[in-house]
């Protein structure tokens, strides 16, 4: 153990995190961590929190800790940062299958004229969405409770208030969303072999109850989702780990990594090479295939492999070699065609 409980090969695998925990116990790993020469501070609480959140992903399952995600988000994942212009839809591409954002608009207090409120973008627009999409599978009508401050603890966020404050833009987000129309449009060819485009336009939630006091100004209460996204949703859900997500929850391109593996490792049937330009493409502004390369490397595979045993992906010269996998949830567990409606 030792030292190595810190390192990545070359390719950004863990160097045996999981057999280390299945040899030693978690309690173990950790001492041997703390007593490690050669690692900082900084590297040893990076280290235990990458182990316990491997140690909780390898716990068996519960299925009341499964969150969900609709597919096409899993393939295209919303903007990392604000968009310029809140008036300006947002779209995103992956091979055929196409994601278009629209923003919405609601009467401002103030002046009493409609705004554009923005497409959701960021990590809090994600566990908002993810959120909604794992009560969505189960119901319309979603109650996100009387405390903000409450279901942001749920969600693992860090509260705080004032301007600069974790709760205003948690508002801003959550508003964003239940305003946005999302457009699925999907490429395909006819019998006879043309092209086509088949379109799906939804707009997540039908009401939206706000709560409208001068410190909670515009915060949804509860949310019903739109009869087509419901169905949508249900048809087209993928099943992810709550854990996974929390320890993941920091930051967009872990987040959009360790959805898409799930939605795409365990479709393939045989190994699949991306080079560094169609992976750039995939993920919304995660910056030139370069620059991503090395994000991927060092930032997003150790930490997603951490939470994510079963995935099987490489770096190699040029891009990334993906091979069949294991979905991160078991498919026995889920269970979402006899979720109640």
């Amino acid at each position: 153990m030792g030292a190595k409980s810190s390192m990545v090969d070359r390719n950004g695998n863990l160097l045996g995190v999981h057999s280390q925990l299945e040899l030693f116990g978690l309690e173990r790993c950790i001492v041997a961590l703390e007593t490690a020469p050669g690692l900082s501070a900084s590297q040893v609480r990076r280290d235990t929190h990458r182990f316990e959140a491997a140690a909780r992903c390898m716990a068996e399952i519960d299925p009341n800790e499964i969150a969900f995600l609709h597919a096409g988000l899993c393939q295209t994942g919303l903007p990392h940062s604000k968009p310029g212009d809140d008036r300006d839809p947002w779209h995103r591409s992956n091979g055929r299958f196409h994601l278009v954002v629209e923003p919405g608009t609601i009467i401002d207090r103030l002046t009493g004229k409609p705004r554009h409120v923005g497409v959701p973008f960021g990590p809090k627009a994600r566990l908002i969405f993810l959120h909604i999409n794992t009560e969505g599978v189960k119901r319309r009508q979603i109650l996100l409770g009387r405390s903000m401050s409450a279901w942001m603890r749920r969600l693992g966020l860090h509260v705080s208030g004032g301007d600069n404050g974790s709760i205003k833009p948690f508002k801003e987000q959550n508003l964003r969303i239940g305003r946005a129309r999302f457009s699925f449009q999907f490429e395909h060819e006819t019998a006879d072999g043309r092209s086509g485009l088949g379109i799906s336009d939804v707009q997540v939630a039908d009401k939206l109850h706000l709560w409208v006091t001068d410190d909670e100004a515009e915060w949804s209460e509860e949310i019903e989702l739109t009869e087509k996204f419901h169905e949508h949703l249900r048809e087209h859900a993928v099943p992810l780990s709550d854990h996974a997500i929390s320890y993941l929850s920091g930051s967009c391109l872990q987040l959009d990594f360790y959805a898409w593996a799930a939605w795409r490792l365990p479709r393939l049937t045989k190994p699949l090479r991306l080079n560094w330009a169609q992976v750039a493409a995939t993920f919304s502004a995660a910056g030139e295939p370069k620059r991503l390369a090395e994000r991927i490397r060092k930032e997003v595979l150790p930490e997603v492999y951490a939470v994510y045993r079963d995935m099987r992906v490489e770096s190699v010269k040029g891009g990334l070699l993906l091979y069949p996998s294991k979905p991160p949830v078991p498919k026995p567990l889920v269970s979402i065609s006899s979720a109640s409606k």
